[in-house]
């Protein structure tokens, strides 16, 4: 018996001492005494068995490096605060958050991705950025059936032809914003004459060819589309180039700081002759150049929004990152702490960290317009697993003696008037099709 304890689990091996101990007692003492006598080792057994239970590794894979460093961080913080909420801990399991730097390399992107999943057994994975990078990550993931939150990617394509059982959106895309913003600057020109200006990626792409459907909607044309490199390498004589051009809206499909380089190019004049659109402006763009000039553009969230829930949610955040480089929350935080909440609150009311259990779970949710901080309540669509909620047309206009301030909202749209038509082709594998996984 001393040999064969060595390979028993301490539960096991606990149970057997059980029993033998209950021989004993049978012959010795009655069953009350017997009673009496296994309460404190049955205490004991249930504190040891709850303290061995494993932690709950979360994966937070993001580009940390080059020209989304700064978003990474961002997102980093919004689901450190998350995991905050909940003390660190889900159904007693410890949260560890493991930070992996995913580049914006798609392939090394999902190599990583296989790495956490068959080497490290991670539980869930969160981040992106990147939509080239979210698209490979999440094909891994749902092979393995891990869960896959994007938190912060943008790309139309994320919520159709690269949408999975296991991974659920929670930015809004380009399309969400150029549906109420093309139509705004088209008003403006009866001749409706547009260029779309292209950044060389999934995610320019994608919402390139929402913007162009867009376009043609509300009766423009689009006379040319210029395709730049990711890499920009020439911001100035691009903006040279569309100043020079003849026609009136220029829809601006660039990410990261290459909206900053390009900006920078452009005299704010401009924009009084060609009504220059861009889908999306994160608050990580916006505050490292203050001064840049920034046309009509879209957003779900700024720190300054007047909703319930805002000042709260900043004061926290400045509590704990005020004296740090983006001292301010934006919508990249926002989302992030959003979006981490929403798996953390899924897990609870399934009571179990089953994909398949959670996935239902979250296929259902809805968020009151106070738990998102913005003007409508918000759901996750479960045909296309991306989140619809409130987003926001906003200007950027300089204010030096408080250039955090410079962000300026203007109107917002309820999630069914910004919610993207092409998601009705979304086809995700069914459940038979997505491996069972429980960590």
């Amino acid at each position: 018996m001393q040999r064969f304890g060595r390979y028993l689990p301490a539960a096991a091996r606990f149970f057997v001492f059980c029993l033998l101990r209950l021989g004993h007692f049978r012959s010795s003492c009655s069953w009350r005494k017997a009673g009496a006598c296994f309460l404190p080792f049955l205490f004991l057994s249930s504190i040891s068995f709850a303290q061995t239970l494993p932690p709950l590794l979360i994966a937070h894979v993001m580009p940390t490096t080059g020209r989304f460093a700064l978003h990474a961080e961002a997102d980093r913080r919004g689901v450190e605060m998350a995991i905050e909420d909940f003390g660190g801990k889900i159904l007693g399991r410890d949260l560890v958050l493991l930070t992996r730097n995913a580049t914006t390399d798609p392939a090394q992107a999902a190599k990583i991705a296989e790495a956490l999943i068959t080497q490290n057994h991670i539980a869930f994975m969160v981040g992106a950025i990147d939509s080239g990078v979210a698209a490979a990550m999440s094909a891994v993931c749902q092979k393995y059936g891990v869960i896959f939150i994007n938190t912060n990617s943008s790309s139309p394509s994320e919520a159709v032809e690269n949408a999975h059982r296991t991974k659920f959106v929670f930015d809004a895309n380009g399309a969400n914003f150029n549906k109420a913003l093309l139509k705004y600057a088209l008003d403006r020109h009866p001749r409706k004459r547009a260029i779309l200006l292209t950044e060389d990626n999934v995610w320019g792409h994608s919402n390139a060819a929402a913007s162009r459907g867009y376009i043609e909607r509300y009766g423009g044309s689009v006379v040319e589309e210029v395709v730049v490199p990711v890499s920009l390498p020439d911001p100035a004589g691009l903006a040279t180039r569309i100043a020079a051009m003849d026609i009136d809206v220029v829809a601006v499909n660039l990410s990261g700081n290459n909206q900053i380089r390009l900006f920078a190019q452009i005299d704010p004049a401009l924009f009084e002759r060609q009504s220059w659109v861009v889908g999306e402006v994160d608050w990580e763009e916006l505050y490292p150049a203050p001064g840049t000039p920034r046309p009509l553009f879209g957003t779900t969230w700024a720190w300054n929004l007047d909703t319930p829930g805002t000042a709260e949610f900043v004061a926290r955040y400045r509590q704990r990152y005020g004296n740090t480089v983006l001292d301010y929350p934006g919508d990249v935080t926002h989302a992030a702490y959003l979006a981490m909440r929403a798996l953390l609150q899924a897990i609870e009311r399934a009571a179990t960290t089953h994909n398949h259990a959670v996935i239902r779970t979250l296929e259902t949710m809805r968020w009151s317009a106070r738990e998102r901080m913005q003007h409508d309540d918000a759901y996750m669509d479960p045909a296309s697993h991306h989140l619809q909620q409130s987003v926001y047309t906003a200007t950027w206009r300089h204010d030096p003696a408080n250039p955090a301030a410079g962000i300026k909202i203007l109107g917002h749209l309820r999630p069914e008037e910004a919610r993207y038509e092409g998601e009705d082709a979304t086809r995700l594998e069914s459940f038979e099709e997505t491996p069972s996984y429980t960590p």
